[in-house]
């Protein structure tokens, strides 16, 4: 018996993609040209395509609604990710619904939030949190589509678009370089805190170990008193920089920094991570910028993709096993600040 016609083979024989030949069937052709609606139509019908109406009911029984787990709106990489999505979302005609985990869980409150989002039907679900292991992802969902969006991943059964933090860690140590710091303060959290914090630190660390630049661990927590504990320890061993796995961080450290009349950079210099909070201009924080409309938008693309093959699943016979998850990095850029600086003259030669 020959193999039906699926909604892939019309996408192949019309030149489009399959989400096109999804929103011609399923939503009347919504936010497609005349010209793809007729070529659709036409590769359709030379192929025998014959739309099923009951797959197409439960692919989309959750309606339109996508779900993102976010971790601590007030974080400024986390809110302007939430807000990149929901615009990602709304131009691709559906809704979000998000779940925000408390800053301070290690976990718990994310797996709840999860079910929670399941509990709403939502048709796919983002992963945009820097904690729970993906082990532990894969066992709460596995009723709809999947996708860790920001931070980075390499589990083989769960899609991600990241940031690449590895390539950031590198290019800030690159950075210090550059300015002449031979012997620099890193502040250190452990990988439960956040995995996204030990992969910037581990890739910096191991990029100014191939510099020769010196590295001295500080322990970030309590942040208030990691800040300080940096500040002292640049001092006393005679480190020109201080490196933070993320701006809030550093701008606490500039704030420490002027209370204990230590001028930046002209006695150390700083750095941080993300480059997304209000007025960091202004401060003159060097950083590295998250691209997050860039991940947002390809995150949502890429979900509509793995929709429609999840109807496709329903469609045609069952694959022996499902395809390996795609793994997407998309890299950040540099800010160059004033808070970074050449080596002190009374720390040079």
């Amino acid at each position: 018996m020959p193999r039906q016609p699926t909604m892939e083979d019309v996408a192949r024989a019309a030149g489009v993609s399959r989400s096109t030949v999804s929103r011609v069937f399923q939503n009347d052709g919504e936010r497609v040209s005349p010209d793809t609606l007729i070529a659709v139509h036409e590769a359709a019908t030379r192929l025998g395509y014959v739309h099923n109406l009951v797959a197409s009911g439960l692919a989309m029984r959750h309606g339109r609604q996508l779900g993102l787990l976010i971790r601590d709106g007030t974080n400024p990489a986390y809110g302007h990710l939430l807000a990149e999505t929901n615009r990602a979302v709304e131009r691709a005609g559906r809704t979000l619904i998000s779940v925000t985990a408390s800053r301070h869980d290690y976990g718990t409150a994310e797996v709840a939030g999860l079910r929670r989002l399941l509990g709403q039907r939502v048709a796919g679900v983002f992963v945009g949190t820097g904690v729970t292991a993906a082990e532990d992802l894969v066992e709460t969902v596995t009723s709809v589509p999947l996708m860790i969006v920001g931070r980075p991943n390499e589990h083989p059964r769960i899609e991600s678009i990241s940031y690449d933090e590895r390539a950031h860690g590198r290019t800030v140590a690159d950075e210090i370089a550059a300015h002449g710091h031979r012997r620099v303060v890193v502040l250190t959290a452990p990988l439960l805190y956040s995995r996204v914090f030990d992969l910037r630190i581990r890739s910096l660390v191991e990029r100014c170990a191939e510099l020769g630049i010196s590295i001295l661990p500080v322990d970030l927590l309590p942040v208030e008193q990691g800040v300080v504990r940096a500040l002292d320890t640049a001092r006393q061993e005679g480190a020109s920089c201080i490196v933070c796995p993320v701006d809030y961080v550093a701008l606490d450290l500039l704030r420490a920094a002027a209370a204990r009349d230590v001028r930046i950079p002209e006695d150390v210099s700083t750095l941080g991570f993300d480059g997304l909070g209000d007025g960091l201009d202004l401060v003159g924080l060097a950083t590295v910028r998250l691209p997050v409309e860039e991940v947002a938008a390809r995150a949502v693309e890429r979900m509509e993709e793995l929709l429609v093959a999840a109807q496709e699943d329903h469609e045609g016979p069952l694959a022996s096993a499902p395809p390996p998850a795609r793994h997407t990095l998309v890299e950040g850029e540099i800010v160059p600040g004033r808070t970074l600086g050449p080596v002190p003259a009374h720390l040079r030669g």
